[in-house]
């Protein structure tokens, strides 16, 4: 990345994990997806709420819990660990509102053109999200661009996940389940059958992997797997898709298919 320090702000567990553990958020995304991609690691990384989004824009109607903007929380990383790009990931469809309908080309235009408009963001920043605003909204299509993107100091790289992070792990159902210790087993009661693959489900955490980790915690004898990771994928959100994912990439089937997922190719194609 040609010596930029690098900031990740992504959708994630917020609660801190104990003293002596790296965050599962930071495994994830440093050993699961930096690594893989042969790129300089994240630093810092940073949770956040698709609140921080949604709180930037005046017109949007005032959100519960939704106190800090996301250009307040880029300058209050700035001040406590400098960086010179930040790459910002969330998921299209928000946990609160799984029906509505979204369009990714327009969020991430609404992305840039408030942070462009930011008044606390420094004025590099600003104008480099206006620069970016303005070359995708005067495109004749969406997809339609000189070239690759190139990375400069002060660029905010929009990576909207589409649905969610979690589509990336449910695009082989046989392969979470030699993941989860289930190969060869009969499906344990309450396993969703249906929805998994491309496209997955619009849901891919509530639909079908909160109730598999749930049918897997109900097996007895305990599961091996169940007996390794705390809680289930509801209070454990970030230790579940960490080691579904690092399983994932160790099988030589789910391999590709994992890496050739949107999230990866996205940032491949601007970070390496």
């Amino acid at each position: 990345m040609g010596g930029l320090r690098v900031a990740l702000f992504v959708e994630g567990s917020m609660a801190p994990p104990p003293a002596h553990r790296t965050p599962a958020l930071e495994r994830i995304w440093n050993e699961h997806i930096a690594d893989q991609l042969a790129v300089d690691r994240f630093a810092p990384i940073v949770p956040i709420s698709k609140k921080h989004l949604v709180a930037m824009d005046p017109a949007a109607p005032t959100m519960s819990g939704s106190g800090e903007r996301l250009d307040q929380l880029l300058v209050r990383m700035l001040r406590r660990h400098p960086f010179d790009v930040a790459v910002v990931a969330w998921d299209l469809v928000p946990a609160w509102n799984p029906e509505g309908t979204f369009c990714r080309w327009q969020e991430t235009l609404d992305f840039y053109r408030l942070l462009a408009a930011s008044q606390v963001l420094p004025r590099n920043w600003t104008a480099a999200a206006q620069a970016r605003y303005q070359d995708l909204s005067t495109r004749s299509v969406n997809n339609a661009r000189p070239g690759p993107p190139k990375l400069s100091a002060h660029a905010i790289v929009a990576v909207c996940m589409e649905p969610m992070f979690e589509g990336l792990l449910v695009q082989d159902e046989q392969a979470v389940r030699r993941a989860l210790g289930l190969e060869g087993a009969r499906a344990p009661g309450g396993w969703p059958g249906t929805g998994w693959g491309a496209p997955a489900a619009r849901q891919p955490d509530s639909a079908l992997l909160v109730p598999a980790i749930a049918s897997l915690r109900r097996i007895r004898p305990r599961n091996e797997v169940a007996k390794r990771i705390v809680g289930d994928f509801r209070t454990n959100k970030d230790g579940w898709g960490e080691y579904i994912l690092r399983q994932l990439l160790r099988d030589e089937q789910a391999r590709p298919v994992v890496l050739g997922h949107p999230i990866y190719r996205r940032l491949r194609e601007w970070l390496s």
